[in-house]
């Protein structure tokens, strides 16, 4: 008899009960790290959650700040009691939202509010002469002027759709305005560097990689001074509805018969000398491009008379407009040479905001130089909230002279009407956040939400006490 046919058959059961055991425990094991794994998923997600409903307050409370009622608006600009490390709730360990911007006044450190797209130039209705004066080449400007335009032809640095075509990966041209600011990037010459500058995490401040010449990513020239690309000078969204400071139509001088825009005219609050040669003015024909024309404008005008013997003669006589600094506030609140119709409304579009531009804005546009854009900068902190309504100001404080408040007015508004709120949403000691980007536009009446990017994968955007990069 062989020593198999004395096995015990409890030892064989024995065996296979701790087979068994351990396998059960390798998985209950398994299970167990699942298990945890999952929970921190699910906690890694909620999170995540919690940090882009921070952010989002941040964004909330911006909106809340534009469209708050009030005999004078909140500041938007530079406010931390509003914007900086804003709790949730009341716990210690809330979470906490900012809204920060660029600070070029102090590159050093942040400001707490809103980026005001008014105070920078619209690309879609730029003149040769402003896009060198942004920085742009030549070929640039030329390739740019190709993509908005609706022909073929392209200029002789140009590029239109041929020149696309032939790409690795074609695409067609947009022929039309520019729909953001990102869509550079698809013009011929245009690259990163050009429209985002040495700022990589657009964060405004400047940061070791990007003052280290070639040694990181990004590439910059390793000189200590952020250049912000065009994203700090360039718009594409700007317009504002042709309206006077009490929200009614502006009176329209290149329209309408004699007493119609003489009675207008009236009701507005001008003086008989303004309708008399306003009234002239289109009877002649002769049409008004902005109405800070009318600043000391004349007009020829022919008249006749009875003479001996029943004759006609005619002479020539000059009309004055009687526009001068003490009515100009008006004349710029009040009227317009027209606009743009949208969705029943009159808009105008690309106003640069003269209260909000920064000197490089100012300087491109016509008629200023350094001086007079730093003597701008200087003297709008000192306007009472009367001024501040039109840009009859340059004038009436003797800022510019009137042949250069002409030339630079029809490129002027005192409003603004979109913003972009970069927010950042984060817990304290957490190490989870979240920074959002939106464009949020007034000029319908309500606001909304225009666009809205996520730009968490930047990285943290600056280091509040308690939170780690």
């Amino acid at each position: 008899m062989t020593a198999a046919a004395h096995r015990s058959p409890r030892g064989t059961v024995l065996i296979m009960v701790m087979v068994m055991v351990a396998m059960l425990a390798i998985v209950a094991v398994s299970e167990m790290f699942l298990i945890r794994g999952e929970v921190g998923a699910a906690a890694a997600g909620r999170d995540g959650v919690q940090a882009r409903a921070a952010a989002m307050s941040g964004i909330y409370r911006a909106i809340a700040v534009l469209t708050a009622e009030g005999d004078e608006p909140i500041d938007h600009r530079d406010n931390p009691e509003l914007f900086q490390a804003q709790p949730l709730t009341d716990a210690e360990d809330a979470w906490e939202f900012t809204v920060f911007a660029d600070n070029p006044d102090d590159p050093d450190n942040l400001r707490y509010g809103l980026i005001d797209e008014a105070g920078k130039i619209n690309l879609n209705l730029t003149s040769d002469e402003t896009l060198k004066a942004l920085g742009l080449t030549d070929e640039l400007a030329e390739c740019l002027r190709d993509w908005l335009d609706s022909d073929d032809d392209p200029h002789i640095n140009g590029a239109e759709q041929e020149y696309y075509q032939q790409l690795p990966r074609p695409y067609t041209i947009r022929n039309g305005p520019l729909g953001t600011l990102e869509e550079l990037l698809l013009v011929k010459g245009f690259t990163g560097s050009i429209v985002y500058g040495e700022d990589a995490n657009a964060n405004g401040l400047l940061e070791p990689n990007e003052c280290d010449g070639d040694e990181s990513f990004p590439p910059d020239d390793g000189d200590s001074e952020l250049n912000r690309g065009l994203r700090y000078v360039a718009t594409t969204i700007t317009h504002e509805p042709n309206v006077d400071s009490e929200g009614n139509p502006r009176i329209n001088i290149n329209q309408g018969s004699g007493p119609a825009l003489a009675g207008a005219l009236r009701d507005a609050g001008f003086g008989n000398q303004v309708v008399q040669f306003l009234g002239a003015v289109r009877g002649a024909g002769v049409p008004i491009p902005d109405p800070s024309a009318l600043l000391g404008m004349t007009l020829e005008v022919k008249v006749s008379r009875p003479g001996p013997g029943g004759a006609t003669i005619e002479t020539t006589i000059t009309l004055t407009s009687g526009v001068t600094a003490e009515n100009l506030p008006l004349v710029m609140d009040r009227l317009t040479s027209g606009g743009i119709p949208l969705g029943g409304q009159e808009i105008l579009i690309g106003r640069v905001n003269l209260l909000s531009a920064p000197v490089e804005v100012l300087l491109a546009l016509p008629g200023l130089d350094e001086n007079l854009a730093q003597e701008i900068v200087a003297t709008r902190e000192t306007l009472d909230f009367e001024e501040q309504a039109t840009t009859a100001w340059l004038v009436t404080r003797g800022v510019v002279s009137d042949d250069t408040f002409k030339k630079v007015a029809p490129s002027l508004t005192t409003r603004s009407y979109q913003y972009t709120v970069r927010s950042f949403g984060y817990k304290p000691g957490s190490g989870q956040f979240c920074v959002l980007e939106a464009v949020v536009d007034l000029a319908s009446g309500q606001p909304r939400i225009m666009r809205m990017r996520d730009m968490t994968r930047l990285g943290v955007p600056f280091v509040p006490e308690g939170v780690e990069r």
